[in-house]
């Protein structure tokens, strides 16, 4: 979707759905998950170190994109990262908020990631490991050396072949359309029978788009919640299909 399309449509959908607040939500589930998680305001202790964290990778960052070697798709991506890193902070925090109150046994992140969502979600429960699957070669050697600093042991680099299930998986903004199809056409294999899906850029990036119509149908997911910058779907017994679209002001 064009930037400037992008954000009209997103200034619109905030302005009709400012009232919303989580009134209006016939599930008690769905009403107490809007209320004290999407809409919270908790500080964690961490998030102070992380909005620095943020500002070194930033920097790092901006040094690699003048880099005139680089190849077009890392480019691309350093660039992104870079737009996407200066106003993520509200987005970080909310999926931080969400992992502590699923509290999964099994976390996953699929995609590219710079370092500081990995970090977000690793420090959640640093008794867990997170399964980081579908990156591409030059990302991961990227955020490797961030990750080592911070010294976190249950970050695991793996590839989609593996045999685990999860509970929790965050799809990233950036993946490759090889890795969703790979991660569609097994959605039994890797995720439980109760679960939480949590896909970026549903509104943005056409790929992305496309998944999230097609995933949020299926009978296995009860629950869909589009907050407009990134959906979440809920796999969980008791909970009748049903299907929210909120605001991305929801979140704090």
């Amino acid at each position: 979707m064009p930037h400037f399309k992008y954000h009209i449509q997103k200034r619109f959908t905030r302005l009709i759905s400012r009232h919303y607040r989580g009134f209006g939500l016939d599930s008690p589930f769905v009403y107490h998950f809007v209320r004290n998680v999407i809409e919270a305001k908790m500080h964690y202790y961490p998030f102070r170190k992380l909005d620095r964290l943020c500002q070194n990778i930033l920097s790092v960052l901006e040094g690699a994109i003048s880099n005139k070697n680089l190849k077009e798709d890392e480019n691309l991506w350093y660039v992104s990262e870079f737009n996407h890193l200066k106003d993520c902070t509200k987005l970080n925090r909310f999926i931080f908020r969400l992992v502590n109150f699923v509290n999964p046994k099994s976390l996953a992140f699929i995609g590219d990631d710079s370092g500081l969502n990995l970090i977000y979600l690793a420090k959640t429960d640093t008794r867990r490991d997170l399964y980081c699957m579908g990156a591409r070669g030059f990302v991961h050697d990227f955020a490797h050396p961030i990750l080592k600093e911070q010294a976190l042991s249950n970050i695991v680099f793996s590839d989609l072949n593996t045999d685990l299930n999860f509970d929790f998986i965050q799809i990233s903004r950036s993946v490759s359309s090889e890795v969703l199809l790979k991660f569609e056409q097994n959605l039994d294999k890797y995720l439980n029978e109760e679960c939480y899906l949590i896909i970026e850029n549903i509104n943005r990036d056409e790929k992305m788009i496309s998944l999230w119509d097609r995933l949020k149908k299926l009978d296995r997911f009860t629950v869909s919640l589009d907050l407009f910058d990134v959906g979440i779907l809920i796999a969980r017994k008791g909970l009748k299909k049903q299907e929210h679209n909120l605001s991305a002001r929801a979140y704090k």
